[in-house]
């Protein structure tokens, strides 16, 4: 029977049985029944585990764009939090409806997809009116070799911060008078435009599907530099600068230059136009600099090769400009024909000799001196990590080579360019570590220090770079083709085509939209990268 007990209100007695309101049908009715309590509590726990919807971002959903050069993306709404990655000017992600946290970030910290937080306070916003969004500043193409059109500084060029006038042109650049008689004669010597990475064709996972064309495009001028055809100013360059600045150092609003770029500098280009009888290119910094002091570099066309689609190891890759395939006749050797730099062979992995004597069979019947190879050899034995399919990156500094791995069958082989100084040690010259590394971060593009590419210049936005250890990536070297040859200053440099083919395959994926992404328990761990002697 359940228990009542009278308390007494202003209107009188009432009458209130604790048992029947708590469903109880016996025992101490002064108390919850036994359990009641912590499940109450486990319910209250289970829900204020609950996000709100509204902080959840689901497809189709509203956006946020980034209005600085980058944003960090927080595995936690909290700037202490590990970093998943981060997105890049002009970007726009998924993101909830309301922010998840307000804490330390006036903005609000919005859960974006798939993963991840922003702050809008590091330079994001929810107003997709903003100046910066509406410019529809180009992202980098990640379909192509080389994801920006690329030029490099033929001679000290000015940065300008909006686009100058004839007379400022004059006095910010000196001898201009007479740089522009020399371009009037030699632009379109300068200008000219080769075949490159971006003519070759290649899939979704950056495997080539066809052969590079045998004449480069026909392209206009501002088309050259990255521009549409005819090359017609932006809104927001006309009549003036009307996006705010984005770079690091502080620009005042009348400013008309921000500073000049040295020779043989690299530039990543989004724009080219004209403006007051002269056509300038705009930077991924949204920084103006004349396209007459510029060259156009489209990359090498150099590529490795798909294993198991009539490759297969062992096989070589011609890496001097004099090399000779021969025959063999009454034990001689006779000189056949000259093979072009680059051409892959398929061996038979019979040889003679030692030394620089040492001759390789082809596959046709051919002979060629190893020297004039980089090959790629079959391993007699694999290391332990070679199984049940895991992707591992095989590379060897000795012979310049680059190998995919997925478990114990090879899928890619090609080229590349690791330290200059070979096998000497890496903590005190310029050549590549030696061990098992795990790729840790990936970028789409970042600027890289000198002291890193093997370059004196500043080369921005280096593509497909994936860091395995502080100082040391793979990336793609646009300013050279010296692959096979040791180069860098420790870096593995890699052709574009197979630096792209690279990244796409390996992990963690960088998710779309964002620029960067760094490999953990969040994004997925990163691909094994096993470098050998």
């Amino acid at each position: 029977m359940a228990r009542c007990t009278w308390h007494r209100g202003r209107s009188g007695g009432v009458v209130l049985c604790l048992g029947l309101l708590l469903g109880a049908c016996g025992g101490d009715g002064d108390k919850e029944p036994p359990g009641a309590v912590s499940l109450s509590r486990e319910k209250a726990a289970e829900q204020a585990k609950k996000p709100d919807p509204a902080t959840v971002p689901t497809p189709g959903g509203p956006s946020l764009g980034v209005i600085k050069l980058t944003v960090p993306v927080y595995e936690q709404p909290d700037p202490r939090a590990a970093k998943l990655g981060y997105l890049r000017l002009g970007a726009k992600a998924v993101r909830a409806e309301r922010p998840a946290k307000l804490d330390a970030c006036r903005g609000g910290y919005y859960r974006i997809l798939p993963a991840g937080y922003v702050c809008l306070d590091d330079g994001a916003t929810t107003d997709m009116e903003h100046p910066l969004l509406r410019a529809g500043l180009r992202a980098p193409d990640r379909t192509m070799p080389l994801p920006y059109p690329y030029a490099f500084v033929r001679a000290i060029a000015p940065r300008y911060y909006r686009l100058p006038t004839r007379k400022e042109q004059f006095e910010y650049e000196m001898s201009l008078d007479r740089h522009l008689r020399s371009f009037v004669r030699l632009g379109e010597k300068w200008n000219a435009v080769e075949v490159g990475a971006n003519d070759v064709p290649v899939d979704r996972q950056g495997r080539v599907i066809g052969e590079a064309p045998s004449e480069a495009p026909a392209l206009g001028q501002a088309e050259r530099f990255g521009g549409a055809e005819g090359g017609v100013i932006p809104w927001f360059f006309a009549g003036g600068r009307k996006i705010p600045n984005v770079s690091d150092f502080k620009v005042p609003d009348y400013a008309v230059i921000t500073n000049r770029v040295g020779r043989h500098a690299g530039l990543s280009l989004i724009d080219a136009f004209s403006g007051d009888g002269r056509q300038f290119a705009l930077t991924t910094d949204l920084r103006l600099v004349p396209t007459s002091k510029l060259k156009p570099e489209r990359g090498s066309t150099f590529h490795g090769v798909e294993l198991g689609n009539g490759w297969r190891l062992p096989l070589g890759f011609v890496k001097r400009d004099e090399a000779y395939r021969y025959e063999l006749d009454m034990r001689r050797y006779r000189r056949k024909d000259r093979l072009a730099r680059f051409v892959p062979v398929q061996l038979t992995g019979a040889a003679r000799g030692s030394g620089d004597d040492r001759i390789v069979e082809g596959e046709d019947g051919g002979w060629l001196k190893a020297r004039d190879l980089a090959i790629v050899a079959k391993p007699s034995s694999l290391p332990r990590h070679a199984v049940d399919g895991v992707k591992w990156i095989d590379i060897s500094i000795q012979r310049q080579t680059l190998v995919l791995y997925e478990g114990k069958t090879p899928v890619y082989a090609t080229m590349v360019s690791t330290g200059r100084d070979g096998m000497d040690d890496p903590k005190s010259t310029h050549s590549t570590v030696r061990g098992l590394f795990r790729i840790r971060d990936k970028h789409v593009t970042t600027t890289m220090d000198s002291d890193v590419v093997g370059s004196k210049f500043e080369l921005r936005d280096v593509p497909w770079v994936q860091y395995f250890m502080s100082g040391f990536a793979l990336h793609a070297a646009y300013w050279h083709e010296d692959y096979g040859r040791p180069r860098s200053h420790g870096c593995v440099n890699m052709s574009p085509i197979d630096a792209l083919r690279t990244f796409l395959w390996t992990d963690p994926p960088v998710p779309d939209a964002w620029h960067g992404v760094n490999a953990g328990e969040t994004m997925g761990q990163g691909t094994i990268v096993y470098i050998e002697p």
